[in-house]
């Protein structure tokens, strides 16, 4: 299996900002999909609002798959996922938050158990590498953008290349996969190919670590680019080259907006970061406390010492057994201190967040992770349990999206 590509991510949707996209997106507005399609978020959820505006954070997976060849150098219909970037739209903070996965992380695939990651592309496509990552991470994955193998280079052509300052000397060849490196250090242009070369090689000390650095460079380098005004001219190209090289829910109407929000950033308003974790004989091995630390502080802006001073209790109110436990874990893989997890006195249909004053950012926190929930006003109608800061009483809302995954009894 071999590397063909790199995951463009959040830059490319500027282009949905530029003049003529207009009319593209007017005539390209269905939602893409391929022969694996991964359910929407439901309609009050989704965080798209008019005027192609974004009103709440959106997480989308970007998927970039690679190539087996078998013994007798056929292609076959059996990829696996070699790069996942989980990229998180904030517009509370006007940020863009991005999370390299390695692909030989070690995780529990949901129904087929401990593997690495980029097996879950091997198993179920981008619906089952979606659920894969969202379990893990304990984040909502909301969309996902699947690129194949010549996927990268078509857009980085449709732009005009992008500058890299090549760290080093890159000779490889694979004659057996079509592979061919051969890049000179020091600053440059680079076109889709030899881009797709930078991205690939990793044939250095720290192997797929040190190629997922090139990657995050990368996309760096790109969104400096889509911020030129001479990639006003190629919107149409790149816009093209998107339309023709990926798989995803977003309908392009979807992508202008996100489009629309990450023009106004600066540089300084990206971040990337590699899931902490260290290189083992066959696995890429986790750190869970720093997972969670990274989680946080990325994505949501908020500290671990902040949730371990917060209690939390969670009340199943949705009549669904097991669906207060199931909320509770996934809250507690985020690093959330649950003081209690029981049975609400009635049946409610909208979950529902109750607060002290002082618990305002991770009430918040609370109910975007599950969905954007209703919040209610700082004062307690009734005396939560002791230790118990924030309320949360899910309902059927909240049953209708998790419900598959639950085990236990409340």
């Amino acid at each position: 299996m071999y590397a063909r590509y790199l995951v463009i991510g959040a830059p490319v949707v500027i282009a949905g900002l530029i003049a003529g996209a207009a009319l593209y997106v007017l005539t390209h507005n269905e939602a893409y999909t391929g022969d694996q399609v991964v359910d929407r978020p439901a309609p009050a959820a989704r965080p798209f609002g008019w005027g192609l505006r974004l009103s709440r954070r959106v997480n989308v997976l970007i998927i970039g798959v690679d190539v087996t060849i078998n013994n007798r150098r056929q292609v076959v219909n059996v990829a696996r996922s070699d790069t996942l970037i989980l990229v998180s739209f904030d517009p509370r903070r006007n940020h863009i938050s991005g999370l390299s996965i390695p692909r030989d992380t070690r995780v529990v695939i949901p129904g087929v158990g401990e593997n690495k990651i980029n097996a879950a592309y091997a198993f179920g496509g981008p619906s089952l590498t979606t659920r894969t990552v969202e379990q893990y991470l304990g984040v909502p994955v909301h969309y996902y953008v699947k690129l194949g193998a010549q996927s990268f280079a078509e857009l980085i052509d449709a732009v005009g290349g992008v500058e890299i300052d090549v760290d080093r000397d890159m000779k490889y060849t694979d004659r057996w996969a079509g592979l061919y490196i051969n890049l000179k250090k020091g600053r440059q242009v680079l076109n889709g190919e030899q881009a797709m070369q930078y991205i690939r090689f990793r044939r250095d000390a720290m192997g797929d670590i040190t190629r997922v650095e090139r990657q995050q460079k990368m996309l760096l380098a790109l969104f400096a680019k889509l911020k030129s005004p001479g990639t006003v001219f190629a919107a149409p190209q790149l816009l093209q080259a998107f339309y023709d090289n990926t798989q995803t829910n977003l309908t392009m109407s979807e992508l202008m907006t996100l489009g629309m929000f990450t023009a106004r950033l600066k540089s300084t308003d990206l971040t990337f970061r590699t899931l902490p974790g260290v290189i083992t004989e066959s696995f890429y091995e986790p750190d869970p406390a720093a997972v969670r630390q990274t989680l946080l502080e990325v994505f949501y802006g908020i500290s671990p010492h902040e949730l371990a001073a917060t209690g939390v209790e969670i009340l199943n109110g949705s009549g669904v057994p097991g669906l207060a436990r199931q909320t509770a874990q996934r809250l507690e893989r985020l690093g959330f201190r649950i003081v209690r997890v029981d049975t609400a006195d009635v049946l409610v249909k909208t979950t529902t967040i109750t607060y002290r004053s002082d618990r305002n950012l991770v009430a918040r926190l609370i109910a975007e992770l599950l969905g954007g929930r209703a919040i209610t006003k700082e004062i307690f109608t009734r005396q939560p349990s002791p230790g118990a800061d924030i309320s949360v009483v899910v309902g059927r809302d909240v049953a209708a999206e998790i419900v598959p995954l639950v085990t236990a009894r409340r």
